[in-house]
């Protein structure tokens, strides 16, 4: 058993470790991004570089960086 000093210490870095997961899984999966780079793009649905140049989706060039719309990306996906 623990001692109630222990256990919020230990609850303390539970929540500070699923916390740090959480965020980096979100910051992995892109959840809060509606643009995507392409190498994001394909870490994001999982295909190839190859794919993604086939799939013919619009891309919104600025400052020379190429962004994928995720919207246009799940458009094209449930369209085919």
């Amino acid at each position: 058993m623990l001692n109630e000093h222990d256990s919020d210490e230990l609850r303390k870095q539970v929540y500070s470790i699923i916390t740090d997961e959480i965020e980096r899984a979100r910051r992995d999966t892109a959840i809060d991004k509606q643009y995507l780079k392409r190498k994001d793009v394909i870490k994001w649905t999982g295909v190839s570089g190859s794919t993604v140049d086939k799939w013919n989706i619009p891309v919104h060039k600025i400052d020379g960086i190429t962004l994928y719309s995720k919207k246009d990306i799940q458009k094209f996906i449930e369209l085919h």
